[in-house]
């Protein structure tokens, strides 16, 4: 895949309705997730110009939407907006003092749901989404916050199409010298592309071009297991359900530390944070991230 007169060859092409003046050589490459299903009807919807959008929605104002890049979760690749051409992807947003990314990015939407409520079954879903099992998601918390959340996974074709597309973006623009997420430059306003994305090894794409990636923790953080205290008053179990029995421990007192081992549906092992390493069963929905 190649960049040629700002657009990606050998793929679908249409220009949006949607698009801003000229856009500088870009320095970021900003990932979001669209929040939706179908990477179609998020490009069909993007595709349109601010006016459509706001009859379609009965808003007041004119509704600014659109991104260079949308990929479905089949790898399908759509570009709707030049890469010399603003896109409206970014909104309020500030990185390494610079405002308004919109001015210096090229932005790609990955069909995604992101962020999903666990279930008293194990699985995850909101109300305008399919139900997903445990294997189906990532469960961590949400971006600068500690509600735990399952999180979509990627598919490896649609995570394949986004590399292919950064690789193509780093190799026609040397300005680029960051790939960043929406919730970094939108902190506490956005949580795409959300912890289920591997931005890191998309960071690791600007080594190629002798940049160096951005680390995201240092390597001695990333090894510490994630923590967590109980909420309230908790029964620590033999195995993951109520029909196992209590350990002699329980119950567990509001804000016991707990060591994250792993997941298996609504219930997380843990090892209890004291000198014997009692291991165990607990809900997750009585877990807080510290």
């Amino acid at each position: 895949m190649k960049v040629k007169n700002h657009k990606l060859t050998g793929h679908w092409y249409r220009v949006s309705g949607d698009v801003g003046g000229e856009l500088e050589p870009p320095r970021f490459i900003v990932v979001h997730y669209t929040a939706g299903g179908s990477g179609a009807a998020s490009r069909d919807y993007m595709l349109k110009s601010p006016t459509q959008k706001q009859r379609l929605l009965g808003s007041a104002s004119k509704v600014y939407a659109s991104a260079h890049v949308v990929i479905d979760r089949d790898g399908s690749i759509w570009q709707i907006v030049p890469f010399n051409r603003k896109a409206r992807h970014a909104g309020r947003s500030t990185w390494k003092g610079l405002q308004s990314l919109n001015r210096y990015s090229v932005g790609i939407e990955i069909a995604n749901y992101g962020w999903l409520d666990r279930q008293g079954d194990g699985s995850y879903k909101r109300s305008d989404t399919p139900r997903f099992n445990a294997e189906g998601v990532t469960v961590a918390p949400m971006p600068s916050e500690t509600r735990i959340m399952g999180w979509e996974n990627y598919p490896s074709a649609q995570l394949e199409a986004a590399e292919q597309v950064c690789r193509a973006l780093l190799a026609a623009y040397p300005s680029i010298t960051e790939i960043v997420g929406h919730q970094e430059i939108s902190p506490g306003r956005k949580f795409d592309p959300g912890p289920a994305f591997p931005m890191q090894c998309f960071r690791n794409l600007l080594d190629d071009r002798g940049i160096g990636a951005l680390e995201d923790e240092p390597d001695d953080k990333e090894r510490t297991p994630q923590r967590y205290e109980a909420v309230t008053r908790l029964n620590i179990r033999g195995g993951p359900g109520i029909e196992y029995e209590k350990l002699d421990e329980s119950p567990l007192a509001p804000g016991t530390v707990l060591e994250h081992l792993e997941d298996e549906g609504a219930w997380t092992k843990v090892s209890l944070d004291k000198a014997d390493a009692v291991i165990g069963w607990v809900h997750g929905s009585y877990l807080r991230i510290i």
